[in-house]
């Protein structure tokens, strides 16, 4: 390739890496920290600003785990593979937000990766596929499941020293929204960054693109997920963001791309199975879920079509 064509293609690459970890971090980020800002525990600024650090600790020291995922998906990767990878997903995802439709980026991401594998002939790891898909599937159910337990127990215990506990819990607020982005770069900024090729300059553009869109892009299709999550008391969210952070974190240590809103929405659920009285809509539930099944079989067609 004519040196001027290679520039040419980083700089694309590089341009596509921008604004798919911006629109995540608008996205993704307020669904993290919304819960501390709604409940006036910081700022809005302050919140933007601990999730953006979070979100960028995360990329550095775990998002090179997500390497594996993509020598997984797309054997023999290439730069125009990872552009075309890029692109459509940034335009998948933003048409999505755009028409508030709650699309998940890393099952986007995901599913048109395969998709060009196939197009392209490559051989993918079948397993490792498999694997990714049962992980969608059974971390949702896992975050329910603990949520529901962990809420009720938490609710049974002692009430007295309320005002310590409340100061207690604000500060576990803080914390916990930090490692929920933390996780959030280790794993859906780690994978669009590997896709990229995971070199210091696409880094460099990464951690611009995270505090632009944190401070800059923030709301869109998510804020339903985000508004259901500021409605629990103090305790269901805390375990919310614990299970969430929990989860995202072990699938990123085991190279599985692992979407954290997903998991979040599924905590959210399980905090309100938890109580006799409804904290949350099934309506938007629903949705969210609609979306988790709609993201990678779009992204896929749109792949195979490439």
């Amino acid at each position: 390739m004519p040196h001027f064509a290679l520039i040419s293609l980083v700089l694309l690459v590089d341009t596509a890496v921008f604004f798919a970890v911006s629109l995540v971090s608008g996205n993704n980020i307020s669904t993290c920290v919304g819960g501390v800002v709604s409940a006036q525990i910081v700022t809005r600024r302050l919140g933007s600003l601990l999730g953006a650090a979070g979100v960028t600790l995360g990329l550095l020291l775990q998002g090179s785990n997500m390497l594996v995922s993509v020598r997984n998906l797309i054997p023999n990767y290439s730069l125009i593979l990872g552009l075309e990878a890029l692109t459509v997903t940034v335009l998948v995802f933003l048409a999505a937000d755009i028409m508030r439709v709650p699309l998940s980026l890393t099952m986007s991401l995901v599913g048109v990766l395969v998709g060009i594998a196939i197009k392209n002939s490559l051989a993918i790891n079948n397993f490792y596929v498999a694997q990714v898909i049962v992980m969608w599937f059974l971390a949702p159910l896992l975050s329910i499941a603990i949520v529901f337990y962990g809420v009720r127990a938490v609710t049974k215990t002692n009430p007295k020293g309320l005002w310590g506990r409340l100061r207690a819990y604000k500060l576990l607020a803080v914390v916990l929204s930090f490692l929920a982005s933390y996780a959030l770069g280790t794993n859906t900024m780690g994978l669009i960054v590997a896709i990229s090729g995971f070199n210091d300059s696409t880094l460099i553009i990464a951690v611009i693109a995270i505090f632009v869109g944190s401070f800059y892009f923030s709301g869109g299709a998510l804020k339903r997920v985000a508004e259901e999550l500021f409605s629990l008391r103090y305790s269901n969210a805390l375990v919310s963001l614990l299970i969430s952070f929990a989860l995202v974190e072990i699938a990123t240590l085991f190279g599985i791309p692992l979407s954290n809103t997903q998991i979040l929405s599924g905590s959210i659920f399980g905090a309100g199975l938890s109580h006799r009285y409804k904290l949350l809509r099934i309506q938007s539930f629903l949705i969210v879920v609609v979306g988790w099944i709609i993201a990678p079989l779009l992204s896929f067609a749109i792949g195979l079509l490439l």
